[in-house]
């Protein structure tokens, strides 16, 4: 086998492998998430935690098991009409009842797991959508 072919294959094979990450972890949704591993929009966030915001925008926050409206606030702005908070793989954050009580948009409350299908599920039908995503725990 020749140099050329061998840089043909590997080029070919990397091709299939990026194709594959971008069919997993979709643009403007969540993807690839398990235990420590949250991926937005073909972007993979090891270990911390991750917002997304309605408009799109990310950013990756200090874990926290006791998650309080001052930890949210950024997910309200632009206002959401669902606020979706995961907390965690098995379900160990503590909400702040503040969040609970928020009145101008829908809060749902969600193991991780549960959380990610829901976020997918409403960003697909065009909902207005925020979330907090705790990746571990």
């Amino acid at each position: 086998m020749t140099k050329k072919t061998r840089w043909k294959i590997l080029a070919c094979v990397l091709v299939v492998l990026l194709l594959g990450w971008v069919l997993l972890n979709p643009p403007g949704r969540l993807g690839i998430c398990t235990f420590g591993l949250t991926t937005y929009g073909c972007i993979p966030h090891p270990v911390s935690d991750i917002q997304v915001r309605c408009d799109g925008r990310t950013r990756s926050v200090e874990k926290t098991h006791d998650l309080k409206l001052e930890h949210v606030q950024w997910l309200l702005d632009p206002i959401p009409t669902v606020l979706i908070i995961s907390t965690g793989w098995d379900g160990v954050t503590n909400t702040e009842q503040k969040i609970r009580d928020l009145k101008d948009c829908e809060v749902r409350i969600l193991k991780t797991g549960e959380a990610v299908k829901e976020y997918n599920h409403l960003k697909k039908q065009g909902e207005k959508i925020a979330i907090h995503v705790h990746s571990t725990c």
